[in-house]
């Protein structure tokens, strides 16, 4: 008599937003039935994020319906209402030189547009999530697959020599811009190590945030999902915590890296806001009127990994910020790990995968994240591509110079393509490919 297939033992590394929508998708096909063991590693004594604002297009949205947390985001989000349901961002000229020009709404398509506070988002995760399966303070060094044969998975090492490696039938690896594992899988693969690095941006972004009757007066009317446009910089401001706070983005571009100084990855202080208002002294008033209402802004220093000639290994598999990590132009990076985080979580408690018999549960787990791979892969390699345009756009450095109104034509049709991802039935179409159907 054949015995029933044992579990499928999944590692999830890094207990960022990727990471835990990853296991948030994995215990809810648990729940369904599906014959998983998941735990959960983080660096940090906790699971937290920096960061203020994410953007949440309708492709995100749909994501995280499907993944089982749409009802819980209602009660965290800054959801547009009313005449601003569609509203992504109203387009101005923030500069003195084309001070008054209107270029008017970038809306959401088929759905609304909205945002969260990153920390919100990350404790409604958690929440989802048991803590006997989570363990901190577990650094990840390195891996090493065994394709096959009696010991067929993957050992993960760790920094600490006190904690004993751990087996593993498959390792998602979500440890971030800086990641270990991505390190990895170039070495393995003879790939130019280097090529994986991520580099800066040479963009730093000022942050604050203000509640929503400071901003109303500030900027006397106007929506609460603002761009304003300069050369060299702009400024976004969108609604979170159910509306009631207003999140400030100022972009300066930094191609002579003054900002840079010595850091060699992402960074945030701290800073005078003397010197935030110097960055941005060619701004309009409106602008700098905004800007003053920051109490105390810090600095944030952006970089982005290069797009990856390869983002799995045996066993393994890159998701979120360590396989295309990207600059915020588009608003688009949670969106693309979050998206990542239901197909890989799908796709590995598919019935193709955990009905395997012992001796073919290997191929079909590899089956499983090169599909992810080729999948999922382009698209958002074309997300990070985009990301570094947009930038430029709404700088003034596209081939839409400084014409407002075509610039806001340009980011209405830019959108169009990310946001109308047709999330459920490019899912139900890779499942039915990976099931054999």
């Amino acid at each position: 008599m054949s015995s029933s297939p044992s579990p499928l033992r999944i590692a999830v590394v890094g207990g960022g937003i990727a990471g835990l929508a990853a296991a948030v998708g994995i215990l809810k096909r648990k729940k369904e039935g599906a014959n998983v063991d998941l735990q959960v590693y983080e660096t940090a004594s906790r699971f937290g994020e920096i960061g203020a604002g994410v953007s949440l297009g309708p492709n995100a949205q749909v994501t995280l319906e499907l993944l089982g947390v749409g009802k819980e985001m209602e009660s965290i989000a800054g959801w547009a209402v009313g005449a601003e349901k569609d509203l992504w961002f109203d387009i101005y000229a923030g500069d003195k030189a084309h001070e008054g020009q209107h270029g008017g709404m970038v809306t959401g398509h088929q759905a609304g547009t909205g945002a969260v506070h990153r920390a919100d988002l990350l404790d409604l995760l958690i929440r989802q999530i048991p803590p006997d399966i989570c363990r901190f303070r577990h650094r990840l060094v390195s891996y090493t697959p065994h394709p096959s044969g009696s010991r067929s998975g993957v050992t993960l090492t760790f920094e600490d020599p006190d904690i004993a490696d751990v087996e593993a039938d498959v390792l998602i690896a979500s440890d971030g811009i800086n990641s270990k594992v991505r390190r990895r899988i170039y070495e393995r693969k003879g790939l130019e190590v280097a090529k994986q690095q991520a580099v800066y941006s040479e963009w730093v972004a000022w942050r604050g945030m203000i509640d929503v009757a400071r901003y109303q007066e500030a900027m006397k009317g106007r929506r609460k999902s603002v761009m304003l446009l300069g050369k060299g910089k702009h400024i976004l401001t969108f609604p979170v915590r159910r509306a009631k706070t207003i999140n400030i983005v100022g972009f300066v571009a930094d191609p002579e890296r003054k900002k840079l100084g010595t850091h060699t990855s992402n960074w945030s202080e701290f800073r005078p806001k003397e010197e935030m208002l110097e960055d941005f002294a060619d701004m309009d008033d409106a602008s700098l009127a905004l800007l003053k209402e920051i109490e105390k802004p810090s600095i944030w220093g952006i970089f982005r990994a290069p797009v990856l000639e390869r983002a799995v290994d045996e066993r393994v598999v890159l998701i979120g910020d360590a396989a295309h990590a990207m600059t915020p132009h588009q608003g688009s990076g949670a969106g693309q790990a979050i998206e990542d985080a239901l197909f890989i979580s799908a796709f590995l408690t598919s019935d193709g995968v955990l009905n395997a018999s012992k001796g073919d549960r290997a191929e079909k787990i590899q089956s499983a994240i090169e599909l992810f791979e080729e999948i999922r892969h382009p698209r958002s390699s074309k997300v990070q591509s985009t990301s570094d345009e947009a930038g430029q756009l709404y700088e003034y450095n596209g081939a839409e110079k400084d014409d407002v109104r075509r610039i806001t034509s340009n980011l209405q049709q830019r959108t169009k393509w990310i946001w109308e991802f047709d999330v459920e039935g490019e899912l139900k179409k890779a499942l039915e490919r990976l099931n054999g159907a």
